[in-house]
């Protein structure tokens, strides 16, 4: 007896679907959903959607499904937009694999380690708003589209809370140079003295 005899119709049907439901499926969750989704998260996600599929075909759930091929792409997509929702509860905390790499103009050292020593610092202690959530994604080198598309939200409510951001950095940021520069000028001082 072969192993196909033991299967059911559902479970050959779903056999049969996989080499083209894995050859299409990343491609058209990549193209739905670029810039957000990396490639290998669109096949994790095509793969997880087909072994979830096969499961409820194993536990016999699946047999009054008709268009398999359907049903297949359906969970797919419910998957890939579950990704895309835990993104938008908490950006930063998420599994970043699954997010496309931005490509990054190279900054120099210098810049690197301002924005590291004095920028990133700041950025973390804002309170977990979604203003926070804009500019860690824009310090990450997302462009302003993606970032509204992450966070669910319009242009405008972005440029808005980016705005307040931003206002409120430069604020902390101003200040935080201000005391620094002191202690470097006392320090300068008592040394000379």
């Amino acid at each position: 007896m072969s192993v196909h005899a033991a299967l059911s119709e559902v479970e050959q049907r779903l056999l049969e679907c996989y080499p083209e439901f894995m050859k299409a499926e990343p491609l058209i969750l990549r193209k739905k959903y670029q810039p957000l989704l990396s490639r290998a998260a669109c096949e994790d996600i095509a793969q997880e959607a087909y072994d979830r599929v096969a499961a409820k075909a194993a536990t016999g759930e699946l047999d009054s499904v008709k268009k398999l091929p359907g049903y297949l792409r359906t969970t797919s997509r419910n998957l890939a937009k579950d990704a895309l929702r835990a993104l938008q509860r908490d950006p930063v905390r998420y599994d970043s694999d699954l997010v496309a790499t931005v490509p990054q103009p190279r900054p120099s050292p210098d810049d690197v380690d301002i924005l590291e020593r004095l920028v990133v610092p700041l950025i973390d202690a804002m309170p977990r708003t979604q203003r926070r959530k804009i500019v860690q994604l824009q310090s990450q080198g997302l462009e302003d589209a993606d970032i509204a598309s992450v966070l669910g939200i319009d242009k405008i409510r972005l440029q808005k809370d980016r705005s307040t951001a931003v206002m409120e950095l430069r604020g902390k940021l101003g200040k935080r140079i201000r005391d620094s520069h002191r202690k470097q000028t006392r320090r300068r001082v008592e040394k000379d003295g």
